[in-house]
């Protein structure tokens, strides 16, 4: 009778020892989680800041090689802390909406900035 009784006693403190162990691996995940949370900046992504226009040139020549885009020309403007913060382009072939919309998503995209935040014009043929 007292063997049964042991028995069910080591089974009992079994199941209470996994529980704990869940408990405490649970914790601890919910931990590293919240650490990860917390010290990550952002995205880990980097704007590019450049002051003497070169960034503008070198999305005008990417943005140009969109089938469909044409001439590209960008305005970048910055907030004051050196971040992107709008961005104006003009392209000959922005009348199509499918090339328009490449180009928002390829902007937005490389600066880390919402889709409103890019304007996509027209531009005028041979300008």
């Amino acid at each position: 009778m007292f063997e049964n009784i042991k028995g069910n006693a080591k089974g009992i403190l079994g199941k209470i020892n996994l529980i704990k162990l869940i408990t405490a691996l649970l914790i601890a995940s919910i931990a590293i989680i919240a650490l990860s949370i917390l010290t990550e900046s952002n995205d880990g992504r980097k704007q590019i800041i450049d002051d003497n226009g070169a960034s503008e040139k070198q999305l005008c020549s990417i943005l140009s090689t969109i089938e469909g885009a044409g001439s590209v020309e960008a305005m970048v403007e910055y907030d004051t802390d050196k971040k992107v913060c709008g961005v104006i382009i003009t392209a000959e072939g922005a009348s199509n909406p499918i090339v328009a919309n490449k180009i928002t998503t390829g902007v937005a995209t490389l600066y880390g900035i919402p889709f409103s935040s890019v304007i996509v014009f027209e531009k005028e043929q041979g300008e």
